[in-house]
């Protein structure tokens, strides 16, 4: 019954916006690390670490994609303005 469920939400959810949970999921976790990397002086791995990337460097590859620059490259961006 449950499986029923998360098949019936997943559907809606797609049909609806138009991507899967899961691509709104990976669109919002970058989004969460950029304003951690800028408000808080958390490390990188802590970060990714928080936001339950499998690792570092799947998160790293996950902000590059969307932002087109590393976390690292976008904290020292942000602490220099």
């Amino acid at each position: 019954m449950l499986d029923l469920v998360n098949l019936t939400f997943s559907a809606y959810f797609k049909k609806t916006l138009g991507f899967s949970v899961s691509a709104f999921i990976l669109r919002c976790k970058p989004e969460e690390g950029r304003e951690l990397l800028q408000y808080t002086d958390k490390s990188i791995s802590t970060i990714s670490e928080f936001l339950c990337f499998s690792s570092q460097s799947h998160f790293h590859t996950a902000f590059k994609k969307q932002f087109g620059m590393t976390p690292s490259e976008y904290r020292k961006r942000t602490c220099n303005t």
